[in-house]
């Protein structure tokens, strides 16, 4: 019975360290696959579309990049347009952005093609992702395709008389197509800020980006600076409903791990009662000779704790060796079609405290409640 509480205790252990791990992994590969799409930090108004920024504002923005080791910001500009390509349409964001943006975002690592960077295709360009390519029926910039950009300027006089008047276009050559994330491929055009200010007529930007490897830092500089006026997200709280349904799914599968293991720390209640049966014998001597009952329940507790120990850290074992195994070797394929062949995982030293701190806690419990039923 001591050998099945021990397996028992071992297996719900290995199983929550691998399943924690595989969770991780998993979060580290979206994170990983949104690391170009996203900035270090987002600063969007609290109030409206749009960031009004004050003559003090810009220079406190300048001012951090001087303050802080590779820190740049940029004031992004988006509008919502049509773009056509023939008979094919699609509604997408046009971003309005400076020439660093390419370079922070590291577009010319996920580049499908580009046309040829010797030409002049003057001031009107555009940057497509994938996913609005594919709807344009694009699949190449060589030579670069003409995509037209149309705009909804509708204003007071706008009626159902002059609705052509209320739509403003504009002519741009496709100069590249990147893959950077699969949302953000879909959504996003990007245009040098120049021709897009002026086609769009926007004076303040939509938000601002922060790159930086100093973000803890720089994220209390900004809330210091700004106070309620904006909001801040970091990568993780820009994709945040999807991280808040990983975390979510990660919640009930450990509950539902939990419980396991406090099924199988019965097995541990069981052994204790059993040993006591066969040493109620002995029991019964060492009483006779005066050892007290919080003697006798120290005795019975610590074998429990023995056995609760030793399926712990056989556990824990167990599940390194999974994940090893799966981290060099590959064991579970993800299958064809995803970013790389065999599931992500990660161990993280969080993960390794949470499961020996259910895991310890439910068999000492239950180890310190069977005492005390056996000795009486």
């Amino acid at each position: 019975m001591s050998l099945a509480a021990l397996v028992g205790l071992a297996l719900g252990t290995a199983a929550m360290t691998v399943v924690l791990s595989a969770f991780a992994g998993l979060e580290d590969l979206i994170l990983s696959q949104f690391k170009d799409a996203n900035a270090t930090l987002k600063i969007e108004s609290a109030t409206g579309p749009y960031i009004e920024l004050t003559l003090e504002d810009s220079l406190f923005l300048s001012g951090l990049e001087a303050s802080y080791e590779e820190t740049v910001t940029m004031a992004i500009f988006q509008k919502r347009v049509l773009l056509t390509y023939g008979e094919n349409q699609h509604i997408a964001y046009l971003l309005g952005v400076p020439k660093e943006y390419a370079e922070r975002h590291h577009l010319s690592e996920h580049l499908l093609t580009m046309a040829d960077p010797a030409m002049d295709y003057g001031k009107f360009t555009l940057t497509l992702g994938a996913g609005i390519a594919y709807h344009l029926g694009l699949s190449t910039t060589n030579p670069p395709p003409i995509v037209s950009v149309y705009l909804p300027k509708i204003a007071a006089k706008t009626n159902v008389l002059n609705l052509s008047d209320a739509i403003e276009g504009q002519n741009a050559f496709a100069i590249a197509i990147h893959s950077v994330e699969p949302n953000y491929d879909q959504k996003y055009a990007l245009a040098p800020q120049g021709w897009f200010k002026k086609f769009t007529g926007s004076k303040a930007p939509s938000f601002i980006e922060i790159h930086s490897a100093a973000e803890s830092r720089v994220r209390k500089a900004l809330e210091g600076h700004f106070g309620d006026r904006i909001t801040i997200r970091n990568r993780l709280e820009q994709e945040a409903a999807l991280f808040k349904v990983m975390r979510s799914e990660r919640m009930v599968v450990v509950f539902i791990l939990a419980f396991i293991v406090l099924l199988a720390s019965f097995g541990v209640v069981s052994a204790l009662i059993i040993i006591a049966l066969e040493k109620k014998g002995d029991v019964h001597t060492l009483w006779a000779m005066g050892a007290s009952e919080s003697d006798l329940r120290n005795i019975f507790f610590k074998n429990g704790l023995m056995i609760v120990a030793t399926g712990w850290l056989s556990g824990l074992l167990v599940g390194f060796g999974v994940i090893a195994l799966q981290h060099y070797v590959g064991i579970v394929p993800l299958g064809t079609g995803y970013v790389q062949e065999y599931y992500p995982v990660s161990l993280k030293w969080e993960h390794i405290a949470l499961t020996s701190a259910i895991v310890l806690s439910i068999g000492s419990s239950l180890s310190a409640w069977a005492t005390r039923k056996v000795i009486k």
